[in-house]
């Protein structure tokens, strides 16, 4: 997580790989080390973006798509410089909204700056070290979220140009497939990338943070990655915070099921 790879989540992308390997998705792995920098999760986590973008950048010119197994959400802006594609969308699917700032941040926790930094919005450094660009904020649609902190995390997302579907009691506030359209009229491609805590805690539990109430159901995630894969050509995809030791064994066939369903068109 952040570059810690002594966090629970750092177990994960192997579990899933295995997993998908298991079921019969058997994708050429590459593990990208984690540098400690002393400590240091920001200079870390840049680190770890600039190489799974150099690895993810190699898939594409192979003519395939980058699938990252990641603990944290913060790898993103890496992938998004690997698939190096400037007309590329976003789908971010998530719990949290990821949309603080150095400024805004009560905490100043690195991954949950991570869309905006996407956005450009902060982390400036970040994409010099890429040597890449934000996405512009029109090309990113965000599902799924339902908790935000602190208040001015919400303003700022009420007044961010995002479209963003919110979750409630386990019902999207706004109409998913009109959404996933919308996006469709101006990008062609997009990356997708769903952290694992969009789900319910019902079979939700195997993520990094604590779960949060009201959100995806295992159908209705299906239903909005259908949506998206129908309507636009997904270039590549993170599965992110997946935590083995949370899990009570629903979470683990869920993420296998979105890797299945944007890979390899798995009804």
């Amino acid at each position: 997580m952040a570059g810690d790879p002594s966090h629970a989540a750092a177990n994960g992308p192997a579990v899933l790989t295995a997993a998908l390997a298991d079921a019969g998705c058997r994708l050429a792995s590459r593990r990208v080390s984690v540098p400690s920098f002393g400590g240091d999760v920001r200079a870390a986590s840049i680190e770890v973006s600039r190489r799974v973008a150099d690895r993810a950048q190699a898939v594409v010119v192979r003519g395939h798509r980058p699938v990252v197994l990641a603990g944290s959400c913060d790898v993103a802006p890496g992938v998004l410089a690997g698939i190096r594609d400037a007309r590329c969308g976003v789908v971010w699917i998530d719990a949290h909204a990821d949309f603080n700032t150095p400024r805004s941040s009560a905490t100043g926790f690195w991954p949950g700056m991570t869309l905006a930094v996407i956005v450009g919005d902060c982390g400036e450094e970040v994409w010099s070290a890429l040597d890449w660009q934000p996405v512009v904020p029109e090309l990113v649609a965000l599902f799924g979220v339902r908790s935000l902190s602190p208040a001015e995390e919400a303003r700022r997302l009420e007044r961010s140009a995002m479209q963003v579907v919110r979750w409630q009691d386990g019902v999207a506030e706004d109409d998913v497939q009109t959404t996933v359209d919308r996006l469709a009229e101006s990008v062609e491609r997009v990356y997708v990338h769903l952290d694992l805590d969009a789900l319910d805690p019902a079979v939700g539990l195997g993520v990094v943070d604590p779960p949060v109430p009201g959100g995806l159901s295992a159908r209705q995630l299906a239903e909005l990655l259908n949506h998206v894969r129908d309507r636009l050509t997904v270039v590549g995809v993170t599965i992110a915070t997946y935590t083995p030791s949370n899990d009570d064994g629903s979470t683990l066939p869920i993420a296998v099921a979105a890797v299945g369903r944007l890979i390899d068109g798995t009804p």
